[in-house]
């Protein structure tokens, strides 16, 4: 394994160390610095595929640490918002409800997406976003509408894949 290899999985833990920025800038006020934090993150999220796939360094361990990664920096995110008050904390139970779900379908060995449940990280990261920018309690309260929508017609989706999936085995 050449040291290409480490590039991306690089941009994937920037991630890791950003959730913890994010809280302690979040709760301080920092709100500019944890918006920019928040980008960030999006570019790295953007650019580790974008990289593994050019360099041909794509691999199922690469996929998992992504998605890992992902929901560390959500799960932070949320835990902060749910400290200032922002969000009910039944919220995480409902993402670490729906990360569990994704890792029981696809294994362990290659995710497994259904077609809308591969959209959900990216839904989170927006709803992160723009709670931060737009901090309306209407607006969070339609933002969690949406979330709901999305987390039971994912899940719907997820298992009608997984049981075709095992039919065909």
């Amino acid at each position: 394994m050449s040291y290409k290899s480490h590039i991306p999985d690089g941009l994937t833990s920037i991630r890791f160390i950003a959730a913890p920025l994010f809280f302690y800038a979040f709760l301080n006020d920092l709100f500019l610095v944890s918006l920019f934090i928040l980008i960030l993150s999006g570019i790295t999220d953007v650019l580790d595929g974008y990289v593994a796939r050019k360099m041909g360094t794509s691999s199922n361990k690469g996929a998992y640490l992504d998605v890992t990664a992902d929901f560390a920096l959500i799960v932070i995110c949320f835990l902060a918002y749910i400290i200032k008050g922002w969000y009910d904390p039944l919220i995480l139970v409902l993402i670490i409800a729906m990360f569990l779900l994704f890792v029981a379908t696809s294994g362990l060995e290659k995710p497994v997406y259904d077609p809308l449940g591969k959209y959900l990280g990216a839904y989170l990261m927006l709803m992160i976003f723009i709670s931060l920018i737009f901090p309306e309690i209407v607006l969070r309260q339609v933002l969690l509408i949406l979330l709901i929508l999305i987390c039971l017609t994912s899940v719907l989706t997820r298992l009608f894949f997984f049981m075709r999936r095992s039919d065909g085995l």
